[in-house]
């Protein structure tokens, strides 16, 4: 009797997966539909409430803190190595700090579940700290290590000192092992690596949000003849949500003197962020419905399915984004805009322009262009069917040529040349 094949194994790491918000757990679903002859488990936060079904293991706060103190004694100057001193002392009563945020348990984890060579560990939202993590994690289990691939989304790597991030970075770069691969979600942030780090990163690793891909055109649900605009997620200075009040006002004088139909702004955000001393306060009298220029206010916590609901009612989404941060780092509003085949009015100098450059988006820098933008689509939706539909082709022509296969199918030949 033939033993039979022994299925491989994936593990993804997400230590910011707590709740049914957002879109960690929508990764882990993906991940698990990309590497369908994988058995998959999960690794939590440690405050993970379970709705996803048991997790391998969850990840302590504490331990990345102190892996935070022992970066700063590494690689501080004075005054930070002192602070960093103290902070051990008082945290852990000792400056015999992890040499990582998480790689000893997560090897812990990985026993348990029997991972070797052939199995595979991704951090879809990596890190220094998970980089470095990886690192011990190799170390501890040698030539028996599971292939690890890491995806990067930002370029402060979770360490917003930049001369410190640099430091741990070149470190790293400098020890990097063979079993360990890098991504990065948009090519624009992959450049910014390769050119100022040398990193050996591949870019273009996405994965689906919030918003189906593989769906017909969704069509803005009939709000009595308004055009509605969609500013989603929890406001942020980085997401110009502090801008949003200026670009309202161009519209409504805009729309003052001309013939338009009623626009309408549907805002995600708290009760207390449209009160008074809120980051929306001054959105106050759009909220009356007097003009021609309406607010409607949106909970920022709400189920997974009632964000798909929402975001298929609006007809366009505004993306105001600073482009400090955003020339490299990627959005996932853009991927469920351009799923959900919806025009995206957005920052000029945005990262993602490969999502965004089929006609489907239009760039603005000033308040009074985001407002022309807008009332432009509202004047003639229907004239960007096609630029929509044929971003959302290309959006799953990038699915399923993720370079994630391409580097393991790679890296598992030459492992088997070299056997």
């Amino acid at each position: 009797m033939t033993e039979a094949i022994k299925r491989k194994k994936l593990l993804v790491v997400e230590r910011k997966l707590e709740h049914n918000r957002g879109h960690h757990h929508t990764q882990i679903s993906a991940l698990s539909m990309l590497l369908p002859d994988h058995d998959t488990n999960f690794v939590a936060g440690e405050s993970y409430d379970g709705f996803m079904g048991a997790a391998a293991g969850k990840l302590a706060a504490r331990s990345v803190k102190l892996a935070r103190l022992r970066s700063r004694l590494q690689y501080g100057n004075v005054s930070q190595r002192l602070g960093a001193v103290f902070g051990a002392l008082k945290s852990a009563h000792t400056l015999r700090l992890p040499l990582s945020a998480f790689g000893a348990p997560l090897a812990g984890i990985c026993r348990s579940l029997q991972l070797g060579p052939d199995d595979l560990v991704i951090v879809p939202t990596a890190d220094l700290d998970a980089l470095e993590s990886a690192i011990e994690l190799t170390t501890m289990f040698a030539d028996r290590a599971p292939r690890i691939c890491l995806r990067f989304l930002n370029s402060e790597l979770g360490d917003r000192n930049g001369r410190i991030r640099s430091k741990r970075l070149r470190a790293i770069l400098g020890k990097l092992p063979a079993n360990i691969f890098l991504f990065t979600e948009t090519e624009e942030l992959a450049a910014y690596f390769r050119q100022n780090f040398g990193m050996p990163v591949e870019g273009g690793f996405y994965l689906p949000c919030s918003m189906p891909v593989a769906m017909p055109p969704s069509l803005g649900i009939d709000q009595g003849g308004r055009f509605r605009i969609g500013v989603f997620g929890e406001p942020r200075p980085e997401k110009g949500s502090q801008r949003l009040t200026d670009i309202v006002a161009a519209l409504a004088e805009l729309a003052e003197a001309g013939s338009t139909a009623p626009i309408d702004f549907v805002i995600q955000g708290s009760a207390a962020d449209f009160r008074e001393g809120g980051v929306y306060a001054a959105l106050q009298e759009f909220l009356k419905g007097e003009r021609n220029v309406f607010v409607s206010p949106q909970d920022n916590r709400i189920s997974p399915e009632e964000f798909e609901q929402l975001f298929h009612s609006v007809d366009a989404v505004l993306l105001p984004y600073e482009t400090a941060i955003y020339s490299h780092q990627g959005s996932g509003v853009v991927q469920d805009a351009v799923a959900a085949h919806k025009p995206i009015i957005h920052t000029r100098g945005m990262s993602m322009m490969a999502f965004l450059s089929h006609g489907n988006g239009v760039a603005a820098t000033t308040d009074r262009e985001f407002a022309e933008a807008i009332l432009r689509i509202a004047a003639n939706p229907e004239s960007f069917r096609q630029a929509t539909a044929r971003a959302a082709a290309y959006f799953q022509d990038t699915l399923a040529a993720n370079p994630l296969l391409r580097v393991l199918n790679t890296s598992l030949h030459n492992r088997q040349q070299g056997s």
